[in-house]
């Protein structure tokens, strides 16, 4: 059984015109200040990369600008079966739309 604990991995703040971008990178940081941030990248793509570059460790956590992140988030452990590629695979937590109350993985955590 593998386990990734989410409390090693280095978390990156993606944002580029979320009106409440900055609002929100303050929330973060305040729960998680070791957080660094890319912004005003031009392209997701282009974003996630510079992301990957900012990383100091093997695998990191994004945050779109978007979300407000709970503060127990990182406390999580992630336990896989051995026979996971965890170079070929992606983890994604969904995010609370608050206008309609429903789970999205669009721009959720990943």
């Amino acid at each position: 059984m593998k386990k990734i604990a989410l409390n090693d991995l280095d978390m990156i703040y993606i944002s580029y015109d979320e009106p409440n971008a900055d609002h929100n990178w303050q929330d973060l940081i305040n729960k998680f200040p070791y957080a660094k941030r890319v912004h005003g990248i031009k392209g997701s793509d282009a974003a996630h990369k510079a992301a990957a570059k900012l990383s100091e460790t093997s695998r990191f956590i994004t945050i779109d600008d978007d979300n407000i992140v709970g503060v127990d988030f990182t406390d999580q452990i992630v336990s896989l079966d051995d026979s996971v590629d965890i170079n070929r695979t992606v983890f994604s937590w969904p995010s609370l739309n608050t206008i309609n109350g429903l789970l999205c993985r669009n721009g959720g955590i990943k």
